[in-house]
């Protein structure tokens, strides 16, 4: 399957020759356009979406300072012209050249971070990103408050490393066995398989001795660790990533709460209502009302 790129915009990027640096420089500044060169971090954004609008770099465009590409050989060159801090691919649904230019990517450029998004729940796609050793796999409907946690955390994480790159502070040697000589960030590696299997696995059962062999470990270990790392037991994330993701839906969708609740993982309505209200404070009904009242 090919991608079917949509008509350029002044934000896309165009192809240019490298042969002369300041004729470079000139054509990039303004195929380019940035809303403001003194931006930060500066993105480039590989949008592999099929129709336009519909790409999550159109919600935060002008927030950051972000560089599209819909062509996938032109990201190498965006890369060494551009100097991304953070490299994002977005997919409909990934295909075989899409997966392939990101694998060539991370070959090539492995210190450089990348978030990876997809409109497809695929435990296929999970471990793709996890080969791959993304910086994190999000699935859509993705808010924008959580894409941009997710951007403001790796442009701390990979500004206070410095010469470390942020693959490497999220997936430590495999063979590294002392967890007391890893630091705090390092740590994370250890159970952010569990994270990416919860982005792309949520509406479905998840066993926790899955979640646990994912990242190699028994389930009694993964339990101490996840809870060092995240604060809270692996059930407890899985649960409140479940009911953030059922406010998203409430809050953008016309579907009644029960379809809400089997989208999001829950077979039982009831419990479901119950879960709901003790980590929301409202339930179901109560906070779609509230969402679609005027603010006074």
């Amino acid at each position: 399957m090919t991608c079917s790129p949509t008509a350029p915009t002044s934000r896309t990027w165009k192809p240019v020759h490298a042969n002369n640096l300041s004729r470079r420089k000139k054509i990039m500044n303004y195929s380019f356009n940035p809303p403001s060169a003194g931006r930060e971090p500066r993105i480039l954004w590989v949008d592999l979406t099929r129709e336009a609008g519909t790409a999550l770099v159109d919600a935060i465009d002008g927030a950051f300072d972000v560089y599209r590409v819909r062509k996938l050989p032109q990201v190498p060159d965006a890369i060494q012209i551009y100097s991304p801090l953070i490299l994002c691919f977005e997919f409909d649904t990934p295909d075989s050249a899409g997966i392939e230019a990101l694998t060539r990517t991370r070959r090539v450029h492995p210190s450089l971070p990348t978030l990876m998004i997809t409109g497809c729940h695929s435990e296929a796609v999970a471990i793709c990103a996890l080969r791959l050793r993304v910086w994190d796999l999000l699935v859509k409907p993705v808010s924008i408050e959580a894409l941009n946690h997710q951007i403001a955390a790796l442009t701390i994480v990979t500004r206070q490393r410095g010469s470390e790159s942020a693959s490497e502070i999220l997936f430590p040697s495999q063979g590294t066995e002392d967890l007391s000589a890893l630091d705090g960030h390092k740590q994370q590696a250890r159970t952010f398989p569990a994270i990416a299997l919860v982005a792309a696995q949520f509406d479905r059962k998840i066993a926790l001795e899955y979640a646990a062999a994912l990242c190699r470990l028994s389930a009694s270990q993964f339990c101490r660790i996840f809870k060092q790392e995240y604060g809270v037991s692996f059930g407890q994330y899985l649960l409140r990533y479940r009911i953030d993701r059922a406010c998203e839906r409430l809050a953008n969708s016309g579907a009644l709460a029960k379809e809400v609740a089997y989208s999001v993982g829950f077979n039982d309505h009831s419990y479901f209502t119950r879960a709901f209200k003790r980590q929301v404070g409202l339930c179901p009904s109560e906070y779609r009302g509230a969402q679609d009242s005027p603010n006074d």
